[in-house]
């Protein structure tokens, strides 16, 4: 297949690519790019990147026959980003995109979605705004739309700054942790049975809009998470809960895995065993520890 992947030089994008060309012997792959430093594969020769500039794209689909195209582009609104920079990453430019490809007649579109509530801050009501767009191109057009929407994924090499592996290297290191009262519940998935996800959706073969939650069906409380993290890294730390204020209307987050399970053999990994895996990954990493 050809693929059209916006934001792949991404954590998860570049998950995804890395799997699709150890399961795709035929994939052909273009990659926009905010930058070109720091490409991951740059010396593949089945991969190419192009700028995120409207024109370069227009062309590669002119070039490309491409099967589908991947949204992995995305601004969570950290850094104090203005609010236009999360509606260029997940309005502006991914519709631009998706747009040119009705034009183009390419027949199917992937988005990466939140579980999250619609409203609960301008990152999820962005993402919300796109899949009704989604929806929209698919009543009018002929057009196979998958809007996915993840749970909150964990892996060893991810960010620091993000919550699970700040969390976990903070207590490795015995640093004093800062949680909310952690009773929201959240259903946590390893990044490789987040990827097994998408790649299961892109071969499935389902046409029209589809929205199709990506997780385990199984959610702890924040709270035991951390508790159980604590417990792994060897009650290290002191864990404050509470200091950090709860969102309001923060929700609870279960994915209802009915769908994806009628695509697939699903078994995701349990919360414990993948959390307990990434630990020891980290405390490795970090310590030199094995």
């Amino acid at each position: 297949m050809n693929y059209l992947i916006l934001g792949g030089n991404g954590y998860l994008g570049s998950r995804v690519i890395s799997k699709l060309l150890c399961t795709d012997d035929n994939a052909r792959i273009v990659v926009t790019a905010r930058s070109m430093s720091n490409l991951r594969f740059a010396e593949e020769e089945r991969v190419s990147y192009i700028s995120t500039l409207n024109e370069e794209i227009a062309s590669s689909m002119d070039e490309n026959d491409f099967d589908i195209v991947l949204n992995f582009s995305c601004c969570y609104g950290r850094d104090n980003l203005l609010e236009n920079n999360i509606c260029e990453a997940n309005i502006i430019f991914p519709l631009y995109v998706l747009n040119l490809a009705v034009e183009k007649n390419i027949k199917k579109f992937m988005t990466i979605d939140t579980a999250l509530p619609d409203r609960l801050n301008m990152y999820t009501f962005t993402k919300t705004v796109f899949r009704e767009f989604g929806k929209f191109y698919c009543d009018n057009h002929n057009l196979d739309f998958y809007n996915l929407e993840l749970q909150m994924f964990y892996a060893s090499d991810e960010p620091l700054d993000r919550f699970i592996p700040q969390a976990v290297a903070d207590m490795i290191n015995g640093k004093q942790v800062l949680t909310t009262v952690g009773t929201q519940k959240r259903d946590i998935i390893s990044v490789d049975d987040v990827v097994e996800g998408i790649i299961c959706v892109i071969n499935s073969g389902l046409k029209g809009y589809n929205s199709i939650p990506i997780g385990t069906s199984i959610a702890p409380a924040v709270s035991e998470l951390i508790d159980f993290i604590r417990e792994e890294t060897g009650n290290k730390s002191e864990v404050i809960k509470g200091a950090v204020p709860m969102r309001e209307y923060e929700p609870d987050c279960i994915a209802d895995i009915s769908a994806i399970s009628k695509l697939c053999k699903w078994e995701p990994v349990y919360w414990k065993d993948g959390i307990r895996k990434m630990i020891a990954e980290m405390t490795e990493r970090l310590t030199g520890n094995k």
